[in-house]
């Protein structure tokens, strides 16, 4: 009797689901910082008619592109897309977190999934008002991991 095999699990994610993953928060980044097509397609180095089809989607960006984007929005614009493969951004030149504040922000962050937790569920309200919290207590964890 031979042993199983013993390997990682890959993510697959389809090529439909990244470019939507990607234009979905190109259109969200337009929304919330008040661009247009053409301010999305400057950053990438592209045209006016090359952002409004990378944001909607019909179109698939290159790696410049896609770098291009990396670096102007960092993981606001990839981590979605990056995460259907297992994987996130993450800056390299994250400011320090003291071992003090990641108490303070894992502490804020316990608080609050506490509180959503008491009646056994957090839904989606729940969710999005501690989204903030989440978020800032995973960039101090990637900060100090990255120290």
């Amino acid at each position: 009797m031979s042993s199983p095999a013993i390997h990682r699990s890959y993510r697959v994610a389809s090529a439909s689901k990244l470019v939507e993953a990607l234009a979905d928060r190109l259109t969200v980044i337009k929304e919330e910082d008040g661009l247009t097509d053409a301010d999305l397609g400057a950053v990438m180095h592209k045209g006016a008619d090359q952002g409004a089809k990378y944001r909607t989607g019909l179109a698939e960006m290159g790696a410049v592109a896609f770098l291009r984007g990396c670096e102007r929005w960092n993981g606001r614009f990839a981590n979605d897309a990056l995460a259907l493969v297992g994987m996130k951004l993450v800056p390299l030149d994250a400011e320090p977190v003291s071992d003090r504040a990641l108490q303070t922000r894992l502490a804020k962050l316990m608080l609050e999934l506490s509180v959503a937790l008491e009646d056994g569920v957090i839904d989606d309200l729940e969710a999005a008002r501690m989204k903030r919290t989440l978020i800032e207590a995973g960039e101090a964890i990637d900060a100090r991991r990255a120290a």
